[in-house]
């Protein structure tokens, strides 16, 4: 009977595990899963960076498209309304950092006041904004944009400073449009520019 109990202690002893026997084996497989552990958080914040740069490059393009498309359409008037295209500086500071484009085409009726036809494009904060005519809501156009910058050049490509001139003068245009992502740190940028052929130079 006494060796019966005997031997049932010493297999009960042996099939369990002692807490040092644990801790080691915790260990032991955290310097396994570690090297694992930091591979999966490098590739989630690459795929984070990945998903900010292509929106932020996916928004200043958009934005960038739309505004060039109104200003080829500055001073379109099919039916002879007699309209300054474009003002360079319809804030009144002098920086070329906005714009207003006016066009009588949709449809071309004699006014400007359909939907498309007088915008005017600003910065606020960090807020690309567009308003319709004289008395229109603001509406948020691109939202992350650091910079707007309208460059004016006449026919001879040099830089036209005076926005009085730029009007009947002006040739082409260099816009160029500076966004960031949505991360607050170390966000995603991304600068968008291009030459755009004013009706002037038709």
């Amino acid at each position: 009977m006494s060796s019966q109990r005997s031997i049932t202690s010493v297999v009960g002893r042996r099939a369990g595990f002692s807490t040092i026997g644990m801790i080691v084996a915790f260990v032991l497989l955290g310097l396994l899963l570690a090297p694992m552990l930091g591979t999966i958080l490098s590739a989630q914040r690459s795929f984070v960076a990945s998903r900010d740069r292509a929106r932020a490059a996916g928004s200043v393009r958009y934005a960038h498209l739309a505004l060039t498309r109104f200003m080829r359409l500055a001073g379109s008037s099919p039916v002879g309304l007699p309209l300054p295209g474009i003002d360079p500086d319809p804030g009144g500071d002098g920086v070329f950092n906005d714009v207003r484009l006016r066009a009588d085409y949709n449809p071309p009726d004699g006014d400007i006041d359909d939907p498309g036809e007088d915008l005017t494009f600003f910065l606020r904060a960090d807020t690309m904004f567009v308003k319709s005519g004289n008395d229109g809501e603001e509406e948020p156009f691109l939202i992350g944009v650091d910079s707007l910058v309208f460059e004016y050049s006449d026919r001879d490509g040099s830089v036209i400073s005076d926005p009085a001139r730029i009007g009947p003068r002006a040739m082409t245009v260099d816009v160029t449009i500076h966004a960031r992502g949505d991360r607050y740190a170390d966000p995603a940028e991304r600068t968008l520019s291009g030459l755009v052929r004013l009706r002037n130079g038709k």
